[in-house]
């Protein structure tokens, strides 16, 4: 038994072998300059969106110098871009169920889910901790970030009520080639009634969903105005032009390289992270782009947990944290505000328009006289307008 426990703690062959094949695999010990390069580029990378954006609302509540603050706009943007096109495939979805029925309002609300997420690109800004502090801004970040979660905690609960509806709807009221006909049979009128009052409050719920994604988008432009009203500052540097115009440049080389064959070879460019992100950030002091994406998506399967983000994220956005990480290294009193708050004034018009439509059919399908207990769970929320 004594034998047992003193090799217990020992690796069998085969672990020595997977933990030497990981040594061969990982980066040098970085130099102490690069060190700090390491702990400014990147917040803890993770796969899962939701997930990354309530680690970093716990790290945040904690958060005492602005280290972990200054990620917020990074980590809410890659969060808000998932939350848009799970949305997207949301309202399409809902609207291919619904069809040409009630007067075609589900066309109108694809049109409104792609005026949503034409007209809110979600910005980002990039500032340095020590600023943050300086101009006791962490406390209201904080605050504001609390508030934020509170809209999206509000905009969960309703897509999964808009999500449950439309299961039910599905099941109870399947879609099928005599769709809107009407035929002699007892109860045939008095189940198209019913039908039409659960598209009702399936359509209901989706003004609803889409409504509070522009007040969770709003609440995000609140927290970058708080923020960003240092640009009034004439002692800091404001390198939003300059991050604006690479962002742009970076997106069209994004473009391209993703039409090109995938490269077939399995060895790692670099023999490091450290040497990786020098020739990262060389391509992009040099212009050469397309040759910084490919460098991303070579380094992300080489080094999945490293400084380079995870596959789900947004390489754009990665390479300009980078590219301000590095150039702002050392110094205080930089910012930047890459993609401006936009005029949210047509959207919400649009929105109270459709919401307008939605009242008119239900006060009219009153007339129906249904009784409300046949549509259960619905609690006749779009009938008490």
């Amino acid at each position: 038994m004594a034998e047992t426990e003193d090799h217990a703690g020992l690796p069998s062959f085969g672990e020595e072998e997977r933990a030497g094949l990981q040594e061969a695999r990982a980066s040098p010990p970085p130099s102490p300059f690069f060190s700090a390069i390491l702990a400014a580029f990147q917040p803890a990378v993770c796969d899962d969106a939701e997930e990354a954006w309530h680690n970093h609302i716990n790290q945040l509540v904690s958060d005492s110098d602005g280290s972990c603050a200054v990620y917020t706009f990074h980590v809410f943007s890659s969060l808000f871009q998932n939350i848009q096109n799970k949305f997207c495939s949301l309202t399409c979805d809902a609207a291919g169920y619904l069809g040409d029925g009630l007067r075609g309002i589900g066309s109108k609300f694809v049109r409104s889910s792609q005026m949503l997420t034409s007209c809110s690109e979600c910005p980002t800004l990039f500032v340095d901790a020590e600023t943050l502090i300086s101009y006791g801004l962490l406390e209201k970040m904080k605050f504001s970030v609390l508030e934020l979660q509170e809209y999206l905690d509000t905009y969960n609960n309703r897509k999964v009520a808009a999500i449950s509806w439309l299961t039910n709807c599905k099941a109870t009221f399947p879609r099928g080639p005599r769709d809107g006909v009407i035929t002699c049979q007892p109860g045939d009128l008095e189940e198209k009634q019913m039908e039409s009052l659960a598209q009702l409050e399936l359509c209901q719920r989706l003004y609803k969903l889409h409504f509070q994604l522009l007040l969770l988008f709003q609440s995000y432009c609140k927290l970058i105005g708080q923020v960003h009203a240092i640009s009034s500052v004439p002692e800091l540097l404001n390198m939003s032009r300059e991050l604006s115009d690479l962002k742009s440049s970076l997106k069209a080389a994004s473009v391209s390289v993703a039409n090109e064959q995938p490269s077939s070879s399995t060895e790692p460019a670099f023999s490091s992270s450290e040497a990786a992100v020098q020739s990262v950030l060389e391509c992009l002091r040099n212009k050469q782009f397309s040759t910084a994406i490919r460098h991303i998506r070579d380094c992300r399967s080489v080094w999945p947990n490293d400084i380079f983000g995870s596959s789900a994220e947004d390489e754009v956005q990665t390479l300009l944290n980078m590219y301000f990480r590095h150039q702002t290294l050392g110094q205080t009193g930089t910012f930047a505000l890459v993609g401006s708050k936009q005029d949210l004034s047509e959207i919400c018009m649009k929105l109270m328009e459709l919401n307008g439509e939605i009242r008119d059919m239900i006060r009219r399908a009153q007339g129906y006289r249904v009784l409300t207990t046949f549509l259960p769970d619905s609690s006749v929320s779009g009938i008490s307008l």
